[in-house]
C-alpha cells in the first residue's frame, strides 16, 4: 500500500476490540487492562518494601501475557533476590537474556553482586552463550539494523557543519522519507517491540529509531503517531511510559505527565529564601480539573495516577536498586545565576 494512502487508511485500522489477534490467528490481550495496572500495583509494593506482595503480582502480570516486558523481568528478578528466591532471581535474570540483554549489562548492577560469587551465577554465566546465539537467531537483527540507520539519517546533517541552519531543508526531506519508511515496516511487520528487534544488550528506554516519532511535533504539522502508538502498547509491543513521552513530545506539551518533577540546579546562585528550592522536586500547580484530564489519558495507556507515577520517581532517588523512573520523568536545568533561577522557578512549587 502507498505511504500517502497509508496515511488516510491508519485510523481504521486501529479500531479494534478488546483483543487484538497475531498473524498466526492466536488471540493477545490487551495489556493496558490485564498486564500493566499489576505491574503498577507491584512497582507500589515496592515503594511500600512489600517485596513478597510485589512478587506475586510480577508473576500475575507475567502469566497473563505471552510476552513480559525485560524492566519488569529486572525488577522481579531485584525483588526475589531480597526474598532470597534464588531459583526465581535467576529465572528472570534468564527471562533478560532471552530479551537480548547482555551479561556484561548485568554484570554491572551492583544489586547482583552478592550472586556473582556464587555456582549459580558461574552456570548462568557458562549458559549465557548459548542463550545469546539463540537471541541472535530468533530476532529480527535485519529489521533492527534497518531502524538503527533511520537514526543515523536523522543525526547525520545535523551534526555536519552548519548543521540545521545549512542543511534545513535537507533534514526536512529526510524526515519525511523516515517516517514514510517507518510506517511502511510497522504495516509489514507490526510495531517494532521486544520480540522483534530485543533491547540492545541493555534495557533501553527507548530504541533509538523513536526519533522519528519525536521529529513529528503538533507544532511543525508532523505526522500524528497517537494511533500507531495506541495500537501497540494494547498489543504489548511498547510500554506505556515511554508512549506517554512520545505522545507529549508530539503534542508538545504534557498532556500524559510524562514529565512528572522539574529540578532547577545553579552553582553559582547565592543562598536566598528564593533559591531554596533548587535542586529540589518541583511541580507545576495544576487546576484539578487538569490533573483529572491527565489522568484519564494516562488510564487509557494502562497507567497510573500521576502521583502514583510521582511516588515512584522519588523513591527510585532514595534507592536505584529497581527501575522505577525513567530519564524523562524530571526535566533538569542547569542555570548560571540567581536571575536565571528565578524565571525557571516562577510558578514552580515544592513537590509535597
Amino acid at each position: 500500500m502507498p505511504v500517502k494512502t497509508l496515511f488516510h487508511c491508519l485510523p481504521l485500522l486501529f479500531l479494534l476490540s478488546f483483543f487484538r489477534h497475531t498473524a498466526l490467528g492466536q488471540e493477545v490481550p490487551d495489556y493496558t487492562r490485564v498486564y500493566h495496572p499489576v505491574i503498577n500495583q507491584a512497582e507500589l509494593r515496592i515503594v511500600e518494601k512489600d517485596y513478597q506482595q510485589a512478587l506475586e503480582a510480577y508473576k500475575q502480570a507475567f502469566a497473563s501475557v505471552p510476552s513480559p516486558f525485560a524492566r519488569d523481568y529486572y525488577n522481579a528478578a531485584v525483588t526475589a533476590l531480597l526474598l532470597h528466591e534464588r531459583k526465581e532471581t535467576f529465572r528472570y535474570l534468564e527471562g533478560l537474556v532471552k530479551k537480548g540483554v547482555s551479561l556484561e549489562y548485568l554484570e554491572r548492577q551492583p544489586v547482583f553482586d552478592s550472586l556473582r560469587t556464587t555456582r549459580h551465577w558461574r552456570k548462568f554465566a557458562r549458559k549465557y552463550p548459548k542463550r545469546r546465539r539463540k537471541y541472535d537467531e530468533r530476532f529480527n537483527q535485519e529489521l533492527r539494523a534497518d531502524l538503527d540507520e533511520l537514526y543515523a539519517r536523522d543525526q547525520y546533517f545535523r551534526e555536519a557543519e552548519g548543521g540545521w541552519r545549512v542543511h534545513g531543508d535537507t533534514i526536512k526531506q529526510i524526515e519525511v522519507a523516515n517516517t514514510a519508511k517507518l510506517l511502511d515496516w510497522i504495516e509489514t511487520y507490526g510495531y517494532p517491540g521486544e520480540d522483534q528487534i530485543g533491547v540492545a544488550d541493555t534495557l533501553e528506554q527507548l530504541p533509538r529509531f523513536s526519533i522519528v516519532i519525536v521529529r513529528q511535533t503538533l507544532a511543525r504539522k508532523g505526522y500524528d503517531f497517537s494511533d500507531v502508538l495506541t495500537k501497540a502498547v494494547q498489543q504489548g509491543r511498547i510500554a506505556p511510559q515511554p508512549v506517554a513521552y512520545l505522545l507529549d513530545q508530539q503534542a508538545g506539551r504534557n498532556k500524559y505527565g510524562s514529565r512528572a518533577y522539574v529540578r532547577v540546579n545553579c552553582t553559582k546562585c547565592s543562598e536566598s529564601e528564593e533559591m531554596k528550592k533548587l535542586g529540589d522536586f518541583l511541580v507545576r500547580k495544576l487546576e484539578e480539573e487538569e490533573l483529572q484530564r491527565i489522568d484519564a489519558r494516562r488510564q487509557e495507556l494502562g497507567l497510573e495516577p500521576l502521583w502514583e507515577y510521582q511516588r515512584k520517581i522519588r523513591h527510585n532517588a532514595a534507592d536505584d536498586r529497581f527501575k522505577l523512573n525513567y530519564t524523562w520523568s524530571v526535566a533538569n536545568f542547569q542555570v548560571p545565576s540567581n536571575e536565571a533561577a528565578k524565571v525557571l522557578l516562577d510558578g514552580l512549587t515544592l513537590a509535597e
